[in-house]
């Protein structure tokens, strides 16, 4: 019986490696130590593929162990990184592109979006190509908003 509840729990956790949420979490921080550059200042040596090779293996095995533990960490990063995906899609969908308000039929209405914005998004922002609905997400929040009349819709 406790042979395979252990088995059990290291399974979840290898599938959750292998095929769920861990794994683009695993490939960010690898990517994060991939790019890291060392300051001219530093006495750090750059990181070689035998310490890439390293890292990947120790934050695997130590997601497959302690998985409980990291998995809500794990689907909120993942859950931020939806939504900053979904704002640079939007974004990039309707740059520039005005819609003709509802209420005063000025061409000065643009998409709202929600989420975290990135630096690029708050460039578009500023230029009044979008506008920020703040970061939390939700279904029956206005999709756009009249910088002529204020009107949301």
């Amino acid at each position: 019986m406790i042979e395979a509840l252990v088995v059990t729990y290291f399974s979840v956790g290898f599938f959750l490696v292998l095929f769920g949420p861990a794994k683009l979490n695993i490939a960010r921080e690898v990517q994060k130590i991939k790019d890291f550059k060392p300051s001219p200042r530093s006495i750090s040596n750059p990181v070689t593929k035998n310490k890439i090779i390293l890292f990947r293996l120790i934050i695997t095995v130590g997601f497959i162990v302690m998985w409980p533990f990291f998995l809500p960490g794990v689907l909120r990063a993942n859950q931020s990184s939806a939504d900053i995906a979904l704002l640079n899609n939007l974004k990039g969908s309707t740059k520039s592109k005005k819609f003709k308000c509802l209420k005063c039929n000025k061409k000065e209405a643009v998409h709202i979006l929600y989420g975290y914005p990135t630096d690029e998004t708050l460039q578009s922002w500023f230029k009044k190509e979008v506008e920020l609905g703040g970061c939390i997400v939700g279904k029956e929040k206005p999709m756009y908003k009249c910088f002529g009349c204020g009107h949301q819709w």
